[in-house]
């Protein structure tokens, strides 16, 4: 959503005051439900933003090459040249919304405690007999496991960030706008709204919080796999945050939606619209990232469904107010 209002500041477009009020009553959300978690956040995304131009500037190389594939570098000369300022209002901002986003992310067992694990575990048994989870795992070797989570986690971030400089770098208007307006009703409406209606902790935690063992036999092979340590320091990380109501970077605990899914399907619908084979590329990506949510655990199989539906609906609503608006 911050990104939106900076991309409308910049075009000095006629909606800053609608944008400014829906940025400043998301934020301030936030910082009601836990100002100190919110502060915390805010200082802490600002403090790794240094991380950010190098990913951002993955972002600019794929737009030159796209743009101006002859002459690339004079192409992120001109953009840095004319955007430089813009673009450091871009991450402020960015960063301000995440912490927003994680300090919600993070109230959600307070707000709704955890529920609706046990009907989705068992929508997810109705649609595959003895869960998805352990299919994954009967039908993935061992040895591309450790590719799996690599793009899973550190892929997908480079992925999203990158993706959103590029967007953002871009000098298709529209793009521009149906992309951001489609992130922040993505991070609004399905990363908050219906991670809180729908609260839950997804496989990998389920016999943690509810004293189970429902999902014993998938964490045994998530053991004893090649990402079985990764899984462990992840997991430990986020439930020993969980558990003593930590606010570190990128905690909280919420499987219904995916996220994960959610940023990629809206990534691969967005890069369907400028080029075919580069989107077909991009839905590959959204199955490799259906499949290691479900083997690595994270995930039932109904949240990335529930996703896939809902950014599939927010990318055609924001084309067909643009199309409306373009009139």
């Amino acid at each position: 959503m911050s990104i939106v209002a900076v991309d409308n500041l910049a075009g000095g477009g006629r909606r800053i005051p609608v944008l400014a009020i829906a940025i400043a009553a998301y934020v301030a959300v936030a910082a009601v439900i836990a100002p100190n978690d919110f502060s915390d956040m805010c200082l802490q995304y600002l403090h790794q933003a240094i991380i950010l131009p190098p990913v951002l500037l993955v972002g600019l190389c794929m737009a030159s090459l796209i743009r101006r594939p002859r002459a690339p570098v004079s192409f992120i000369i001109d953009v840095l040249r004319d955007r430089l300022l813009w673009l450091i209002l871009v991450v402020a901002i960015f960063c301000v919304g995440m912490a927003a986003f994680t300090t919600i992310k993070i109230a959600i067992p307070h707000l709704v405690p955890f529920y609706a694990d046990r009907w989705l575990a068992d929508i997810d048994g109705l649609l595959v007999p003895g869960g998805p989870g352990l299919l994954a795992h009967a039908l993935v070797p061992g040895w591309a496991a450790y590719s799996l989570a690599f793009l899973y986690g550190p892929i997908w971030f480079l992925g999203w960030f990158g993706l959103l400089g590029f967007v953002a770098l871009n000098g298709d208007k529209r793009l521009r706008g149906r992309y951001f307006w489609s992130m922040a009703l993505l991070l609004c409406v399905v990363g908050t709204v219906l991670a809180v209606l729908l609260s839950s902790v997804g496989p990998v935690f389920y016999d943690r919080i509810y004293a189970s063992d429902r999902f014993g036999d998938l964490m045994q092979l998530l053991a004893n796999s090649s990402v079985g340590s990764y899984m462990h320091d992840e997991t430990a990380y986020l439930y020993d945050n969980y558990v003593s109501n930590g606010h570190g970077m990128g905690t909280g605990i919420s499987a219904m939606p995916s996220v994960h899914i959610a940023v990629v399907t809206l990534n691969a619908w967005m890069l369907s619209s400028l080029n075919r084979w580069v989107g077909a590329v991009a839905w590959g990506y959204v199955a490799a990232i259906v499949l290691g949510s479900v083997y690595l655990g994270w995930h039932y199989l109904a949240d990335g469904a529930v996703s896939l539906f809902a950014v599939s609906l927010i990318w055609w609503l924001t084309g067909r107010f643009s199309a409306i608006k373009a009139r």
